[in-house]
């Protein structure tokens, strides 16, 4: 028997969060109830979260002063004259929330690749030296010590993380070798590999995804490829993995990734002391349990990314 009638106001909102809101007749189902994060899935086939106040949005959030205890999965949702009601005791005034946006990017202020790739190496290892070298921050550890071509087989690792990483790493291994020309047969690999709504390899592959976006944006006369793999991979990973864990890799593909993910973009790209990016980092490694660290690690490897040559085109 569900509670009594609560009310709850929205302060802010991201813009597929909004336009999906705004949606004639949009409804659904409660996809999933976390502490911190209350996912819903729309009869469309849209997910959406409600998130607790001072964690990172998304342009899929819609952020609330706190989460009432009386949601859970399977609650039917509709929205109705600018108010979202969840089961019969809950309902989010919308009126109020005002539009998120990431930081945006100026194109005009970008530095030269090669500097800006040189950021990121002293950003990589920044977070490795201030790093417990245990989860979650692991997994960035080895991506730098596999950066500066130092052997990592002599850590220690749970048998857990040696199934999960082994193939992250190697993927790493190639995509730092041989650019994105061989990468994404091989990444279907980590696509619904490890535990959790959002597995590791999802969120590892994400933060590649999400950075090779930038960087062909960003600089186009130096990433040259054909955009259409990176399609039909994410087609292929939608029935291979978790509903929310499959909407954000999408998202991330399309450039579009946590507030903390898109400010770290421009400290790196447009300033140059890389140290200004680790607020941006801890704040990513905040998101969820591993799923932020698991993220960060994909970015700055994909950050990383080989100029093409002829050799690597995809035509």
């Amino acid at each position: 028997m569900e509670g009594p009638l609560r009310w709850v106001s929205m302060k802010r909102s991201g813009l597929k969060a909004k336009n999906l809101l705004a949606t004639p007749g949009f409804s659904g189902q409660v996809l999933a109830v976390l502490p911190d994060v209350t996912y819903l899935l729309g009869n469309n086939g849209e997910i959406l979260w409600l998130l607790r106040d001072g964690l990172p949005l998304h342009r899929r959030s819609i952020e609330i002063s706190f989460l009432p205890p009386s949601s859970c999965r399977g609650q039917d949702f509709f929205v109705e004259d600018h108010f979202l009601k969840i089961g019969r005791g809950l309902t989010y005034d919308l009126r109020s929330a005002t539009e998120w946006k990431p930081l945006p990017l100026n194109l005009e202020e970008r530095g030269p690749l090669q500097k800006k790739q040189a950021s990121v190496r002293q950003l990589l290892e920044v977070i490795s030296f201030s790093g417990s070298h245990n989860n979650p921050d692991e997994l960035i550890f080895m991506i730098s010590l596999l950066v500066k071509g130092q052997p990592f087989a002599i850590y220690p690792l749970e048998l857990m993380s040696n199934k999960i990483y082994t193939p992250i790493l190697n993927l790493a291994k190639l995509y730092l070798g041989q650019g994105m020309a061989n990468v994404l047969i091989s990444a279907r690999g980590l696509v619904g590999l490890g535990p959790g709504l959002t597995p590791a390899g999802d969120d590892f592959l994400g933060g590649i995804l999400f950075a090779s976006h930038w960087l062909k944006k960003v600089y186009p006369e130096e990433f040259s490829w054909d955009e259409q793999p990176i399609c039909d991979l994410i087609e292929w990973a939608k029935d291979r993995t978790h509903p929310i864990s499959f909407t954000i890799l999408k998202d991330l593909a399309l450039g579009h990734g946590p507030e903390p993910l898109h400010e770290l973009v421009v400290r790196l790209l447009q300033e140059e002391d890389p140290v200004r990016g680790m607020n941006c980092a801890d704040s990513l490694g905040r998101l969820g349990h591993t799923t932020g660290w698991h993220i960060l690690a994909g970015f700055l490897t994909g950050m990383l990314l080989l100029p093409d040559k002829p050799n690597r085109f995809w035509s």
